[in-house]
C-alpha cells in the first residue's frame, strides 16, 4: 500500500498540468462556440490555471494509490495459484506453462477487479479533481461543498459508470502490455529490469493503450464536467454523447486531447510503474534485512550454529516475501526451529 500511494501520488502531481490541459481540451465549447486550443494554454501565462487542482490530485491520489496496487497485487496472486491449481489437478496440457499461457487474461482480469474496488475511493476523486481543472469550482473544498449541496453524497458518483467503462479496458490494458513487456524483457535480457526500464516499458504500455482508448476518454471527460455549461443541452449518457459529438463535431472531435493525454499519462504512468517498482525492491530489502535478525536471534537462542541450514531456511523467507505476479507461488513457510536430539557418544567400554 506504501509503494502504491507513493507512486501514484508522485506521478499524479508531477502530471497534473499536462492532465489539466486534457481535460480543458476535451471540455465542451461555450455557447459562443469559443474552444482553448493546445499552443494557447501551452503559454508561461497559463501555468497558474493548469496548476489548479494539483493540492486535490495530491492528497486524493494518496489512497486511490495505495488501495489500487494493493488489491492488485493480492488478485493477482489468488487467482494465478487458483488457476494453476485447477490446471495440475485437472492435469492439463498447461499446466506446466500456466502463467505465461494465461498470464495476459489473469492480469487484465486482475486489473479490472482492482479497478471495481478502487472505484469507491477513484470516482469521487475524478468528479473533484476533473470539475476543478475544468473550472466548475474554485479548490478541493469548494468541489466538496459544492458537489455535497447539489447532489449529495451521491453527488460524488455520478460519473461512476461512465468512469467505471473507461478505466476498466484503459487500466487493464495498460497493465496488462507492462507485463507483458516485463516478461519480454526477462526472456532477452535474462535479468530483472532495472528502475529507468520500468519506466520506458510503462511508458510504450500507456501510450499504447491511450492510442486505443482515447476515444472513450473523451466521452468520459464530456460527461462529467458537463455541469460547467448549463447554457448547453446536456449529454443523457455515453450513447448519446457519443452521437452528438460525432454529428456535432465531427470524429476529429474525439482525438482533440490525444497530444496532451499522451503528455500527461505516458510519462505519469512510467513515473508511478518506475516509482512503484522501486518503492517494492526498498520494502523487500528492509523486509529481508528485519526477517535476517529475527532469524538470526532464534537460531542464537536455539544453540543452532549450521550455517548451511540458516541460509537454506532463509532463501525460503525471503522467495516468500518477494512473492508477486512475476513469482506467484512463495516458497514454503519455514518451520519453527526445534530443538534437535545432540549426537551421544557411545561408551568404548
Amino acid at each position: 500500500m506504501v509503494c502504491g500511494a507513493t507512486s501514484r501520488s508522485v506521478a499524479q502531481t508531477i502530471m497534473h498540468p499536462a492532465n489539466t490541459m486534457k481535460t480543458i481540451l476535451q471540455s465542451r465549447s461555450t455557447a459562443t462556440g469559443s474552444k482553448a486550443t493546445f499552443r494557447e494554454l501551452a503559454r508561461p501565462k497559463n501555468l497558474k490555471l493548469l496548476t489548479r487542482g494539483a493540492g486535490a490530485q495530491f492528497i486524493l491520489s494518496v489512497p486511490h494509490g495505495a488501495v489500487n496496487f494493493a488489491v492488485l497485487e493480492f488478485v493477482r496472486r489468488r487467482m494465478t495459484i487458483l488457476a494453476q491449481k485447477s490446471l495440475q489437478q485437472s492435469k492439463g496440457k498447461f499446466a506446466d506453462d500456466s502463467d505465461s499461457k494465461l498470464g495476459p487474461g489473469l492480469d487484465f482480469l486482475s486489473s479490472a477487479i482492482s479497478t471495481v474496488c478502487c472505484s469507491i475511493v477513484s470516482t469521487p476523486q475524478m468528479m473533484i479533481t476533473d470539475n476543478i481543472m475544468a473550472g466548475t469550482y474554485p479548490n478541493l473544498v469548494g468541489a466538496i461543498s459544492g458537489i455535497t449541496k447539489k447532489d449529495g453524497i451521491l453527488g460524488f458518483y455520478t460519473g461512476w459508470f461512465p468512469g467505471l467503462a473507461g478505466k476498466i479496458p484503459s487500466y487493464g490494458l495498460t497493465w496488462t502490455f507492462f507485463q507483458q513487456l516485463k516478461r519480454m524483457q526477462l526472456v532477452i535480457y535474462k535479468r530483472d529490469p532495472k528502475d529507468y526500464e520500468n519506466s520506458i516499458m510503462g511508458c510504450i504500455a500507456s501510450a499504447t493503450t491511450v492510442c486505443i482508448l482515447i476515444p472513450m476518454d473523451t466521452i468520459k471527460t464530456r460527461l462529467v464536467t458537463q455541469a460547467n455549461y448549463p447554457d448547453l443541452v446536456p449529454y443523457k449518457g455515453i450513447i448519446d454523447c457519443a452521437k452528438r459529438v460525432k454529428a456535432e463535431e465531427g470524429m476529429i472531435a474525439f482525438y482533440r486531447g490525444l497530444a496532451p493525454r499522451l503528455f500527461s499519462v505516458v510519462p505519469m504512468i512510467g513515473i508511478q510503474f518506475g516509482v512503484y517498482e522501486f518503492m517494492k525492491k526498498v520494502m523487500l530489502a528492509a523486509s529481508t534485512a528485519e526477517l535476517s535478525n529475527d532469524y538470526r536471534r532464534k537460531i542464537m537462542n536455539s544453540g543452532i550454529s549450521q550455517n548451511q541450514d540458516y541460509e537454506s531456511d532463509f532463501a525460503g523467507v525471503a522467495m516468500e516475501v518477494a512473492a508477486d505476479d512475476d513469482q506467484p507461488f512463495p516458497a514454503p513457510k519455514f518451520h519453527r526451529i526445534k530443538s534437535r536430539p545432540s549426537k551421544v557418544k557411545r561408551s568404548t567400554r
